[in-house]
């Protein structure tokens, strides 16, 4: 157990040495009020991913994200829900310009749901990144494309909002 621990730290040094690896994520926090409820929404994903050239990325978010709603109108309609999230993604530039690179992110997720269900998903991203240094990259997601299931439910959305816009950093070894 201990060669198989030393040898998972020697290879993240290795990749941490050729610049490849990154750490960052996202976080997201959002309250509105419509007529008869009130809503909140929070999330943290922090992330890590490994650079395998200019134009391809693997990484993998792991997370939680937290739902909120009081309804005047009902209580059956009140829910409190938080889901444990696991992303992992391959992120493919498709246009770079300067500091400014265009992307599509795919990939699957899996979360726990309030009933103790597992829910998965498959889906697309688009997003744009910034190089604010060597070192910082700045990235914005807007909307996507994907199919969700969790036990009988499912759903199957394209969403380009400002609603869907969100925002992460990351930190490149």
């Amino acid at each position: 157990m201990k060669k198989m621990i030393l040898a998972a730290l020697v290879a993240v040094a290795s990749l941490s040495a050729n610049a490849q690896v990154w750490l960052g994520g996202e976080a997201g926090f959002n309250v509105s009020s419509h007529k008869g409820y009130d809503r909140t929404d929070f999330s943290i994903m922090p992330e890590i991913g490994y650079s395998l050239n200019d134009k391809w990325d693997l990484a993998v978010k792991v997370g939680y994200e937290y739902s909120k709603i009081d309804s005047d109108v009902a209580d059956i309609l009140d829910t409190d829900e938080g889901h444990f999230v696991i992303n992992p993604y391959a992120r493919y530039t498709f246009y770079t310009t300067g500091k400014v690179g265009f992307f599509l992110d795919g990939g699957f997720s899996i979360k726990t749901d309030v009933n103790d269900e597992t829910a998965w998903g498959i889906g697309i991203r688009p997003g744009v990144k910034f190089a604010a240094s060597d070192k910082i990259t700045l990235v914005a997601h807007l909307g996507g494309l994907g199919y969700e299931k969790c036990g009988d439910d499912s759903s199957f959305g394209l969403g380009v909002t400002g609603n869907a816009l969100s925002l992460g950093l990351y930190y490149a070894f």
